[in-house]
């Protein structure tokens, strides 16, 4: 089947808002040049050093964007529930209160 006749028509709500999006970008689309973004940068770098004064140092923990999971959250009861469902159909089990039993 091909993709265009799987795929719904936009509404005319959803056109007017793209259309709407588009000009926009349009008229922006000349303003953002390579002087433009190097003075956006040292905008940047000055606000960050005007404000260094107010940063708080952290000494005793270090703080990164992702750690592989090393301090997960802890599983709430309805994913906990779900999960031994999960194992049970894996195993064998036919209902949730065989599992309930383990």
């Amino acid at each position: 089947m091909d993709k265009k006749k799987r795929l719904v028509l936009e509404s005319g709500k959803t056109k007017k808002v793209r259309e709407k999006i588009r000009k926009r970008w349009e008229k922006e689309d000349p303003l953002i040049t390579a002087s433009a973004l190097a003075d956006t940068v040292d905008k940047i770098h000055q606000w960050i050093a005007a404000n260094a004064t107010d940063r708080v140092t952290l000494k005793k923990k270090e703080i990164r964007l992702f750690d592989q999971n090393q301090n997960a959250a802890t599983l709430s009861r309805k994913v906990q529930l779900i999960a031994l469902k999960i194992q049970g159909e894996h195993i064998g089990f036919d209902s949730p209160s065989e599992i309930a039993k383990i």
